[in-house]
């Protein structure tokens, strides 16, 4: 029993280690928005053309200064309608993964959108995901989140990341949009891996 244990714990530990192995980052040759940021407390302009893509994460409070200037690793909208950036890889590509960052304050201020996922097939824009974070809650004030959406199986030049709010007026905020080939363990789903394999190791050593 104890080495059929071992060999397993062994081998999900090597399957997830070569997962996280093999997961590579992808990135876009550029992107473009079809609605100009705007300008409130701070300046939520795209000032390098590729903040989007820069691995610049904006992890404190959306106005933090985190080496950069105040809010700089933002890009921010206030639009009714959805905003959406297209992202080019320059040939067709497969993604498994795509992480959106964002981040919520208050109801009136800063919320997180509700995000779709869409690729082009040379024609038409196809909707390969959608989360819904309609209703806008205030138990989200003053988090920063990182929605990722996986097994897309997107093969595409074109992916489009559209944003939306369920109500009329406050902000969008998005620091990084980052895309994978295969899927991405998040951390907490490691640790709490490795928890497991220490009790697992832990009730064998007691049975012995």
């Amino acid at each position: 029993m104890k080495k059929a244990l071992t060999f397993f714990c062994v081998t999900f530990l090597l399957i997830c280690l070569t997962n996280l192995g093999y997961a590579s980052q992808i990135l876009p040759d550029s992107y473009t928005v079809d609605k100009t940021t705007d300008t409130g407390s701070y300046t939520y302009h795209d000032e390098t053309g590729v903040q989007l893509i820069d691995g610049e994460y904006g992890t404190a409070h959306w106005s933090a200064d985190l080496g950069n200037g105040n809010a700089y690793e933002w890009l921010g909208w206030v639009h009714d309608t959805p905003v959406n950036i297209d992202f080019d890889f320059g040939a067709s590509t497969f993604i498994d993964t795509i992480r959106v960052g964002t981040v919520q304050d208050r109801l009136d201020d800063v919320v997180i959108p509700s995000i779709e996922i869409f690729s082009y097939d040379g024609t038409d824009w196809n909707s390969e995901a959608y989360l819904n974070n309609a209703p806008e809650s205030i138990s989200n004030n003053n988090q920063y989140f990182t929605f990722s959406f996986a097994d897309l199986g997107i093969n595409s030049q074109f992916v489009r990341v559209a944003l939306t709010h369920a109500e009329d007026g406050p902000w969008t905020f998005v620091d990084e949009v980052d895309f994978y080939n295969a899927p991405v363990p998040e951390p907490a789903t490691m640790l709490l891996f490795g928890i497991g394999l220490l009790g697992l190791a832990g009730v064998n050593r007691r049975k012995q």
